[in-house]
């Protein structure tokens, strides 16, 4: 499924900011990030394809906060995750790298996760946690020295 379903992303043009995924005996389940433009864009075309219609769930406004470095510390993962639970922090999902641990929040809340985060673990600042805020473009044209046309 995972990879059915970022072809059909890809041929739609649409870009992802954050992936998950989960392993149930059910099958996979998957937890991504789009833009509100391609969300607009992707509702119908999901509600087209035979394999995804009625299996895709939506949640408004979300942003990404991402803690950095966490030198690969469980304890920092679990006690980074339990502050936003008891601050009422809703996480609605969640995953780590080998430097960054990154939590998909209540976009209204993120600035409010963010200095919790940095106030608990006494971060310095090019260590606190941050907003993920990039745009990727995809483009048809070949870029110069991308062996293309």
């Amino acid at each position: 499924m995972v990879p059915s379903f970022c072809r059909f992303l890809a041929g739609s043009r649409i870009n992802l900011q954050f992936l998950t995924t989960e392993n149930r005996p059910t099958g996979a389940v998957l937890a991504g990030c789009v833009t509100t433009g391609d969300c607009t864009r992707l509702k119908p075309l999901i509600n087209k394809d035979a394999t995804l219609a009625g299996r895709v769930e939506y949640t408004q406004s979300v942003g990404l906060l991402t803690l950095f470095p966490h030198r690969s510390s469980l304890a920092m993962f679990g006690r980074s995750l339990d502050i936003l639970l008891r601050a009422g922090i809703k996480v609605f999902a969640m995953a780590s790298s080998i430097g960054a641990l990154t939590y998909v929040v209540d976009y209204n809340r993120i600035d409010k996760a963010a200095a919790i985060l940095k106030k608990k673990f006494n971060l310095d600042d090019n260590h606190a946690p941050f907003r993920a805020e990039f745009t990727v473009a995809q483009g048809t044209e070949p870029r110069p020295g991308s062996g293309g046309r």
